[in-house]
Order: structure tokens, then C-alpha cells, then sequence
């Protein structure tokens, strides 16, 4: 009877977490009160313009980024160098010790002379060449965090897509220029300030393109 209960408590209790953590993810945030209404104008139908277009303006607006970046480039360089040098040096001394003169003789036997013969050779190559291109094309809405003291708007949005247990992942973040925002709305990612594009993916083809720690690790290690 007692193994009976407990097993009835913990299924209650992990059918309870389980709707709890979906529950948790479908949390929707509360509405603000209502406003007294009393005039015409009603602050909350602001976005109602009479002489303006909807293009974003105000803090929390949204607008649309076009993203279209192309990079290529390319660097080569070549370094060459060579150096060379030579010394040849001769000492003669008496029997005496005494240290001779090349071509005198000081007296005594001669003993025969200490040479020195020393050369050095370096010499150096290097030649490399680096190319890179990128492409990446997409759109993304954005909200405006913050309008400066210029008017300019910065922006910020993330968006995350899931297919099959794989997250696409891609962040923005930037000032744009009102005057750059077309009457869509929409603006280009060219015409970002200090952007901030960032584009990756968690799961199972993630993890397969990496190679793993152990092999990380020795590449890291490695002198050669």
C-alpha cells in the first residue's frame, strides 16, 4: 500500500514540474490599466498620425533591417632576407711567450701561431597569402531601445528559430539615422552604426562541425 502511494506522489509531482515549466514559458505579461478617458486624445493611440508616416521614431518602436553583408579580402606578403659574415683573425708568439708582430721575428723559436677562423650565414624566407569572403542575407525587426540626444535610434533584436532540435540563432544591434529608415520602414544593414550582426546554431550539426576537446586541446599544446 505504501509503495502504492508513492509511486502516486511521484507522478503527481513530475506531471506537476512538467506543467509548470510549460507554463512558465507561455507566461504573458500583464496589461497595463486603463487610462481615465476624459479627452479626444488618447496617449495609447499616439501611433495614430495625422501629418507623420509610421516610420520608427520613439522607444519601443519596431522597424525592419535588411541584411545584406558581403566581405571579401585578401592579403599576401613576402619577406625575403640574407646575411652574411666572415672573420679572420691570426695570433704568433715566441717561445717566451712573448706576443709577436706578424712578419717580425722577437727572438727565440717561434711558436706557431693561433688562428682564428669564424663565418656566419643567415638567411630567411617568408611568403604568405590569406583570402576571405563572406555572405549573409536576411531580415530581422528590430526595437528601439534608445533615441540620442542627435535623434539617431539605437536598435537591438534577436530572433531564434528552431527546426528539428536545431537553434538558428541571429542577434543586431546598432545606431541608425532616422533620415536612413524608408518609408517601409525598413532600413539596411549597411547603414548601421557600430553594428553588431551576429549569426549561429546550438544541436546536433553544431557539435559535428567542431572537433572535439581532446583534439582542441593538443592543437593548443602543440609547438609545431
Amino acid at each position: 500500500m505504501a509503495a502504492i502511494i508513492l509511486t502516486a506522489a511521484l507522478l503527481g509531482y513530475g506531471c506537476a514540474s512538467s506543467t509548470e515549466k510549460v507554463a512558465a514559458k507561455l507566461m504573458v505579461p500583464s496589461l497595463p490599466a486603463p487610462k481615465t478617458l476624459g479627452s479626444l486624445w488618447q496617449e495609447e493611440n499616439g501611433r495614430a498620425y495625422l501629418y507623420e508616416d509610421m516610420r520608427a521614431m520613439r522607444v519601443g518602436d519596431i522597424l525592419t533591417i535588411k541584411i545584406v553583408e558581403v566581405h571579401k579580402g585578401s592579403k599576401s606578403a613576402d619577406t625575403s632576407a640574407e646575411r652574411d659574415s666572415t672573420i679572420n683573425n691570426s695570433l704568433s708568439g715566441s717561445a717566451i711567450g712573448y706576443v709577436g708582430i706578424p712578419g717580425i721575428r722577437l727572438g727565440g723559436e717561434a711558436r706557431r701561431g693561433l688562428g682564428i677562423d669564424a663565418s656566419a650565414s643567415n638567411k630567411f624566407e617568408g611568403k604568405g597569402t590569406t583570402n576571405r569572403e563572406g555572405t549573409l542575407s536576411g531580415t530581422i525587426s528590430v526595437v528601439v531601445t534608445d533615441v540620442l540626444p542627435n535623434g539617431d535610434l539605437r536598435i537591438e533584436g534577436r530572433r531564434e528559430v528552431t527546426v528539428n532540435s536545431e537553434k538558428q540563432l541571429m542577434t543586431i544591434a546598432g545606431i541608425v539615422r532616422r533620415v536612413d529608415v524608408n518609408t517601409k520602414n525598413t532600413v539596411l544593414s549597411s547603414a548601421i552604426a557600430d553594428a553588431k550582426i551576429e549569426y549561429s546554431g546550438l544541436g546536433v550539426l553544431d557539435d559535428v562541425q567542431r572537433p572535439g576537446w581532446l583534439v582542441r586541446i593538443l592543437d593548443w599544446v602543440s609547438p609545431w
